[in-house]
């Protein structure tokens, strides 16, 4: 199962949704790329079914898988998360189930791809690759990615100023002062490399280093941060943190000379992706 409940909150949710960074079309390319070396297609053209693991309030199938499979099938344990998923669907083929990772309700040897985004840390790994191994063809893929701050300013003639207020707070909210920084949380930002994460198949595939924009703005970087449960928790836990935080966007509104929290900020992220093939035989 998602071993740690993050996004039960309505409102946290539809923050979710506005804020957080869509990811590049180039890693889905590589995805479907690698899916059409050796899975099978239906007669439709498409492939049959793809699992959309722990898919939050729908950021990613509605724009990817659902084009290329006949059934895309998303499952998340939060009941709103997939309360707001469904809100905002628009493809007929996608269906959204509370459902654990790993258990999750589709028959043996179905699924021809099993993506999971920004939540694979959160996972029990082991038991999510057994169940994995389960519910794949021969052949079949898991595709694990996330993407963490790379935290640089572009576009903006004091870049320089904005990237170091900015490593500040990446700097203080992954510290030790910040016990709500648990260690799913850690491997994330060590960019899944850690060995509990690799896909126990032979044919694996990694990518990092695939950047991308943050087009928001002050406010909206503020937004994107409370959305982050570890930050929002570790913020409002006592008066300290909230003047620290506040100071923080005061600095940063100076360094951007501007009073107008909406002005335009854009920042960079880090994508990253894990790959895994099953055997289309028995060893």
């Amino acid at each position: 199962m998602l071993s740690y409940r993050r996004y039960d909150d309505p409102v946290q949710i539809s923050e979710y949704v506005v804020s957080r960074p869509r990811y590049p079309q180039k890693l889905f390319g590589i995805i479907l790329e690698y899916t059409r070396q050796q899975a099978m297609r239906c007669k439709s053209g498409n492939f049959p079914l793809a699992v959309d693991v722990g898919c939050g309030p729908g950021l990613m199938s509605t724009s990817f898988l659902a084009p290329h499979f006949d059934k895309v099938l998303r499952i998340d344990i939060s009941e709103a998360q997939i309360a707001e998923a469904n809100a905002n669907k628009e493809y007929d083929n996608i269906e959204y189930k509370v459902a654990h990772a790993e258990s999750m309700p589709v028959e043996d040897k179905s699924v021809t791809l099993v993506q999971v985004a920004t939540a694979l840390h959160w996972l029990d790994h082991e038991k999510f690759y057994r169940e994995c191994d389960r519910v794949l063809v021969a052949g079949g893929v898991i595709a694990a990615f996330s993407h963490y701050p790379d935290i640089q300013v572009i576009d903006h003639p004091n870049k320089d100023h904005l990237t170091r207020i900015l490593r500040e707070i990446q700097e203080k909210i992954t510290s030790n002062e910040n016990p709500e920084y648990l260690l799913p949380n850690k491997y994330a930002a060590e960019y899944y490399k850690d060995p509990c994460l690799q896909i126990p198949y032979s044919d694996t595939q990694r990518y990092d280093d695939i950047l991308h924009p943050l087009h928001t703005t002050i406010a909206g970087i503020h937004r994107y941060y409370m959305t982050i449960t570890c930050v929002r928790k570790f913020i409002s836990s006592n008066e300290d943190r909230k003047t620290w935080w506040k100071d923080i966007f005061d600095r940063i509104m100076e360094a951007y000379r501007t009073d107008n929290s909406e002005s335009p900020l854009t920042i960079t992220f880090k994508a990253f992706l894990l790959m895994g093939r099953k055997p289309t035989r028995s060893n």
